[in-house]
């Protein structure tokens, strides 16, 4: 369990799904009572940050996914020391 604690996509994964939480927390939180707002001003978060915010995490899930790839990979060919040439 320690190798884990160690290994840096055990730990991105782990704050990428920490960060994910912390979303569903505050998005799930009840709205507060105020005047009727139009448009964007009617969310609590802008619409443009939440899309920013999602291309990011996209982004970061990519990067994971990738990093995830390559340490399977390396795993199964652990003879295979092409990788830090």
């Amino acid at each position: 369990m320690s190798e884990d604690v160690r290994d840096p996509v055990a730990m991105a994964a782990a704050r990428l799904e920490s960060a994910v939480e912390a979303l569903v927390t505050a998005l799930s939180r009840p709205k507060p009572m105020a005047a009727p707002l139009q448009g964007d001003e009617a969310d609590m978060v802008p619409r443009a940050e939440v899309a920013a915010m999602a291309e990011r995490l996209d982004a970061t899930i990519a990067r994971l996914r990738l990093a995830l790839a390559e340490e399977l990979r390396t795993a199964e060919n652990p003879g295979d020391k092409s990788q830090g040439e």
